[in-house]
């Protein structure tokens, strides 16, 4: 096996501008490891202005100028960054067309007051992407894994903490009390819903995994943070965050054959986690709950599948969801819903855009209101392509895809995390809360795979889950 640098080595004299780029590097992955912990626990109404509001100022106020700088010092090597570029170009493409031919412009941009990720929220998620995968390519190795390591270090433990603090009664609900917004859950810490904080610590638990073990022996700290992830995320009782969490390590320990010794501290999360719940309970109140049971999401999807059949190329616009129930029928919509024994249904507005909700007469005479509040699809391949179009939803895939599959034997931890993101995204929407971690460490993911250009067999994977570019001492050079 030969390995050869896209780029050549550093030259004497170029470490300093290596030194410059490892700075904003370092403020970035602090500052993306603090999303998820930035808060407001203020008395309000909405639960938004706690967990969401404070994330949109940190994502528009500190990650996009931070990401936007390494991205100006990286400018003269966009053109090396192979066909992802132009993948990124035509996908943003794709959904600014969208913005524009669909009307409630203001919507389509900045997305559903509750969420904030219109357009404009994904134009960050690409600078966020394409820094990834700059740095990735160009930074001094070493250097980037301790900048990283760290953070995750950090950013991870405390993030689990919160979640934790919940489970033993230290910690409650921030917001509580408010009726508006993105509800609030026990055990959802600084996340609030308990999806969000499973979705982010099933991402985060791969990479801090592949990082436990360094030359046989564990790193003190990472032991203890893969830990702490292990006992949150089982701790959250998200079943879709269990198989995100559970397929990302599948794939991590196909490529990096960790030991058996290896796994203990995912072993003694679990441990402490049974012990804690059979002390404080889970929190949940849905004992009798079928592990098949989709929790509400049938309608979604199928309104999905006929919205996305009715406007294939550009999708509806945000709020997708909303539009196509409002068009749908609404008792075939209702019975979907399991509301059943309908005589009467008294829709209770008109704006498309809005919400569905209807007055429900049953057959004896009882009266109920329906509203269907949840905007998303909660698969995030089917909102893509119902707000978008199926066109964006495939250059979405590719990204994801090519992420894992590149990254997968040179920085298997990276693609593990890929993995669980992508898995976490059947039944679970993309939100700000987390979404800009998913999409950095897919631009490293990718960068890693630059790194070095194989001509037979690929290097093999090192023991941090970081990027390798030195090749196997036993492999044989072939043409």
């Amino acid at each position: 096996m030969t390995v050869e640098p896209f780029l050549p080595v550093p030259a004497k004299g170029e470490e300093g501008l290596l030194q410059s780029r490892n700075r904003p590097f370092a403020l970035l992955v602090f500052a993306i490891c603090g999303l998820p912990l930035w808060i407001n626990p203020a008395l309000t109404l909405s639960f938004d202005s706690v967990y969401l509001t404070p994330k949109i100022l940190w994502i528009y106020a500190i990650l996009l100028p931070c990401s936007l700088l390494l991205t100006w010092q990286l400018r003269k090597h966009l053109h090396q960054f192979g066909v992802v570029f132009p993948v990124v170009g035509t996908w943003l493409f794709l959904m600014c067309l969208s913005a524009l031919i669909n009307q409630n412009l203001w919507s389509n941009w900045w997305g559903a007051a509750d969420r904030a990720d219109g357009v404009l929220m994904h134009g960050v998620y690409a600078a966020l992407l394409l820094t990834g995968i700059g740095y990735a390519r160009l930074a001094d190795l070493h250097t980037q894994q301790r900048i990283l390591s760290t953070g995750l270090l950090v950013g991870s433990s405390l993030l689990a903490l919160t979640n934790i603090f919940q489970q033993v009664h230290l910690m409650g609900i921030p917001g509580e009390g408010a009726f508006t917004g993105v509800s609030a859950t026990l055990f959802g810490g600084t996340l609030g819903n308990r999806g969000y904080m499973g979705g982010a610590l099933a991402l985060l638990l791969p990479l801090a995994f592949s990082a436990t073990f360094k030359g046989g022996f564990p790193q003190r700290g990472m032991f203890i943070a893969v830990m702490l992830i292990t006992w949150a995320l089982a701790g959250t009782f998200a079943r879709g965050a269990w198989l995100a969490g559970a397929l990302g390590l599948i794939w991590l320990a196909y490529w990096k054959r960790p030991k058996l010794r290896e796994w203990l501290p995912i072993g003694l999360g679990l441990m402490i986690f049974t012990v804690v719940t059979l002390i404080f309970g889970n929190g949940r109140g849905t004992e009798g709950q079928a592990i098949t049971d989709s929790s509400g999401r049938s309608v979604l999807w199928r309104s999905a599948l006929i919205g996305i059949q009715q406007k294939p190329l550009l999708g509806w616009g945000s709020p997708a969801l909303w539009q196509v129930m409002n068009s749908r029928d609404a008792q075939t919509l209702l019975h979907e819903n399991g509301t059943q024994n309908i005589t009467a249904i008294q829709k209770r507005n008109d704006d498309p855009r809005s919400a569905p909700s209807f007055y429900v007469t049953h057959t004896d005479g009882s009266r109920e209101r329906v509203d269907f509040t949840i905007n998303k699809v909660h698969n995030e391949y089917l909102d893509y392509a119902l707000t978008y179009g199926i066109p964006a939803a495939l250059l979405f895939i590719v990204l994801i895809s090519r992420s894992i599959w590149a990254s997968r034997l040179i920085a298997p931890g990276l693609s593990g995390a890929v993995v669980a993101y992508a898995a976490y995204l059947l039944t679970w929407p993309e939100v700000i809360r987390f979404a800009p971690i998913a999409w950095f460490i897919m631009g490293l993911a990718l960068g890693a795979s630059f790194r070095s250009k194989v001509r037979s067999c690929p290097p093999q994977p090192s023991k941090n889950g970081m990027s390798n570019p030195k090749p196997s001492a036993s492999a044989r050079p072939q043409s």
